[in-house]
């Protein structure tokens, strides 16, 4: 798979795959499907077409270029202003597959090495088990529970960049 900046042309998937299918965005963002105008918002919004290290990225399957979810280091306030959240939201054909995991641990060392940050977040629903499985495998530990802005219950998950060094060794 790939990371890349979104094009014009990856609404219809991006709708199809992800926004508009309930069973996807149960886990995402406010927990509910997006209708196509409030898709077309959210990616405008959300992701640039500017490739970027921090911001939301369109995964791609590397040898048939479709659309497989989205990912990305984000700015995220919950526990201080300076932190980046690591995120991912895969399409229902992507589940199960170790993809998330692949971007995880992609998404820890562009944000420990060459970023330079200090601590990585992640969030996610505690009833998302197969999420929360892909955080405590990549070494973050449950923080605490939130409410961001916009978006359902959440648990903080934590890593910072001395634990993260000694267990990626």
């Amino acid at each position: 798979m790939v990371l890349r900046a979104v094009r014009d042309d990856d609404l219809p998937a991006l709708h199809r795959k992800i926004f508009g299918a309930a069973d996807v965005m149960q886990w995402a963002f406010g927990g509910v499907a997006l209708s196509l105008r409030e898709s077309e918002s959210f990616i405008h919004a959300h992701m640039s077409p500017i490739p970027s290290p921090t911001g939301l990225a369109v995964v791609v399957d590397r040898s048939g270029g479709a659309v497989l979810g989205i990912a990305g280091l984000n700015p995220c306030a919950v526990l201080a202003a300076d932190d980046l959240e690591i995120g991912f939201v895969l399409a229902r054909e992507a589940w199960g597959r170790g993809l998330a995991t692949e971007i995880g641990r992609a998404q820890l060392r562009l944000g420990f090495e060459q970023l330079g940050r200090r601590r990585l977040l992640a969030l996610a629903a505690a009833e998302n088990i197969a999420s929360v499985h892909t955080l405590t495998k990549l070494g973050m530990q449950h923080h605490s529970e939130v409410r961001p802005a916009g978006r359902a219950l959440r648990q903080v998950y934590c890593v910072d960049a001395e634990a993260w060094r000694s267990g990626s060794e």
